[in-house]
């Protein structure tokens, strides 16, 4: 004889999705209050829900027996019939209690979901966001919270309500008639099972909609992001055929999980009527056998037609575990995820950045690589100080300065301030005191004002107007009819680039740091305003530690000392005047930017 063993990876699975439902119940049981109230709701409406059939049984075995007897007092039927009424009223009240407390349980615990998952993805590393495609974290972060949700409103309070209706409903269908009980029951279990093997069918199909989702998700997204590009190539057709062919797939599989579905209710529904069938004709014989009375025989059917709709909902309620353990794997996966790079315990805290030193700093974006991306590079930056960095495309310059505000952590050597470690600090309070114009100028889409005032939204309008100046924006946003209430288009499309380069140099003067780091972030503008700025900056430059990352020699020319890069490895270094006039990548540079004034030996 064969045994065969469960793998302990498939162990492993099943404990993973026990896991996942264990977290969601103690979320659901955070709402004590809640959760009360809505057991008291299944309580009573359970209990006047089995109240109901034997009331009709009762009344329809009274009616008979008056009608018998040619009887003309009815006051028993009255009495029955007010009875009906006021349990019906009762299971209307306890109805509604269940329902309301377990929606509002629900979208209580969909409103933490959504607040610990946008939480921790802010708190995620660039090297994470780099990993994960957006289109996927969008889909996790809303469907997945909604599957969770849907199991929350249909699974917690839903369960106890179907398990205990379906448990004293039969016992009270048994103890009314046997047979009749157990000729149900040999109906009941197959369509039992029948309406679970098709739910847990569904969550197969259920598992490719989540994926192809995300898929779809990621398309629309790059489609909206690059729409600009895609007209600007003609792709338009090739866009909408690949996200046909994407959408088709989801579509057939929707239309495929509706299919098991409608064939699951059908064959559910076709039974239930063959049982029913069948118990009249039973209970007919039964009647006439003078075994059953009429009224006893309605409560059969009564309790019969009670027990349909929790035998249905058994497969909905697995298809609900199903899904939630999907979701909350998905979901969960994300919420457990540890920044790789975060604050550590008893880190320091800086007022004032003084100093800032790389000592043969090496990093590399991929641990796989056989060689840094940036490799043995010193730097000293002090307040006051402007250090330039330039070089060809890839040679570092923008991985420099990511790492200063610890985007990403160093591989070899060290970063230090005020002779500090860097990994010793805290990192809002260091993020706090650097401000980093990236090359890629992200703007809200909120208003001027609001973009400008980012770091401390509350602030006066003239604070904002002085940095606007220094950038040189002021005069073209005093020109628009809204001025600073001017709204900003979803990133910036109302803008030109080195309008929008302007307001996040303007942004991040506002902050008022102790280091600026201008990361080819004058590229967009034409050289007279590049020169107008970098004029107006001097004075807000005093007594702060400045770095330019940029591809233009005229930016970083007045540049206390210029490093010079070349894939990943400092090759010169020095001022504008002495790197200009001896041979290597600056000296290139210059020429190829300023051919009427090559340097001559």
């Amino acid at each position: 004889m064969n045994i065969k063993f469960k793998s302990p990876l498939h162990l492993k699975s099943h404990i993973g999705e026990l896991t996942v439902l264990i977290r969601i119940f103690k979320m659901c049981f955070k709402y004590k209050k809640l959760i009360t109230f809505g057991f008291l709701g299944v309580g009573g409406l359970v209990g006047s829900q089995l109240w109901i059939p034997y009331l009709l049984g009762t009344s329809v075995d009274r009616a008979y027996e008056k009608i018998s007897s040619n009887s003309t007092d009815f006051s028993i039927l009255w009495i029955l019939a007010s009875l009906i009424i006021f349990v019906s009223v009762l299971r209307g009240i306890f109805a509604f209690l269940l329902q309301y407390n377990g929606e509002k349980i629900a979208n209580g615990i969909s409103a933490d979901l959504r607040n610990l998952f946008h939480k921790k993805l802010q708190s995620q590393t660039y090297k994470y966001h780099d990993r994960i495609h957006t289109g996927n974290l969008m889909s996790r972060g809303i469907l997945d919270i909604e599957g969770v949700k849907m199991f929350v409103t249909t699974g917690l309070l839903r369960t106890f309500e179907i398990m205990t209706l379906i448990f004293f409903g039969s016992y009270l269908l048994l103890r009314t008639d046997l047979q009749i009980g157990l000729i149900a029951f040999g109906f009941i279990i197959p369509v039992a099972l029948i309406a679970t093997i098709s739910r847990l069918r569904l969550r197969k199909i259920w598992n490719r909609i989540q994926k192809e989702f995300s898929i779809l998700n990621t398309n629309l997204q790059e489609n909206l992001i690059g729409v600009k590009v895609v007209r600007a190539f003609g792709g338009e057709d090739y866009e909408v055929k690949k996200f046909r062919s994407s959408h088709r797939q989801v579509t057939n599989d929707t239309m495929n999980s509706v299919k098991v579905d409608a064939t699951g209710t059908s064959l559910v529904g076709f039974f239930f009527l063959l049982v029913w069938a069948f118990i009249i004709w039973v209970g007919g014989h039964k009647i006439i056998d003078g075994e059953l009375t009429i009224g006893e025989l309605t409560q059969c059917l009564v309790y019969l037609g009670m027990l349909q709709r929790p035998v249905r909902i058994v497969g909905l309620m697995v298809n609900s575990y199903a899904r939630a353990i999907t979701c909350g794997l998905r979901l969960f996966e994300i919420l457990d995820s540890k920044p790789r790079i975060a604050t550590i315990k008893n880190s320091n805290s800086i007022n004032k950045i003084e100093s800032l030193k790389f000592e043969n700093v090496g990093f590399k974006y991929y641990l796989k690589s056989k060689k840094n991306d940036v490799n043995k590079i010193n730097l000293d930056l002090k307040p006051g100080k402007i250090i330039g960095i330039i070089g060809p495309p890839g040679s570092g310059k923008s991985t420099i300065a990511n790492l200063i505000p610890r985007f990403y952590d160093v591989l070899d050597g060290q970063i230090l301030i005020n002779e500090t470690p860097l990994k010793t600090l805290n990192l809002n309070n260091l993020r706090s005191r650097i401000g980093l114009v990236s090359q890629h100028t992200f703007l809200f889409n909120s208003t001027l004002k609001e973009n400008i005032a980012y770091s401390k939204p509350d602030s006066d309008l003239e604070d904002v107007i002085r940095v606007a100046k220094i950038a040189d924006i002021h005069e073209f946003i005093d020109s628009l009819p809204e001025k600073y209430e001017t709204m900003v288009g979803e990133f910036g499309v109302s803008l030109s680039g080195g309008q929008k380069q302007r307001i996040a140099i303007a942004r991040n003067l506002f902050k008022n740091p102790d280091v600026l780091i201008f990361d080819d972030s004058f590229s967009a503008l034409d050289t007279g305003t590049d020169k107008k700025i970098r004029e107006r900056l001097v004075s807000f430059q005093e007594n702060r530690s400045t770095l330019i990352v940029s591809q233009r020699v005229s930016t970083i020319s007045h540049s206390d000392e210029i490093i010079v890069l070349d894939q990943g490895n400092i090759v010169d270094r020095g001022k504008h005047e002495d790197l200009v006039n001896k041979d290597g990548i600056y000296k290139t540079i210059f020429e190829l930017q300023n051919p009427k004034m090559q340097v001559k030996h």
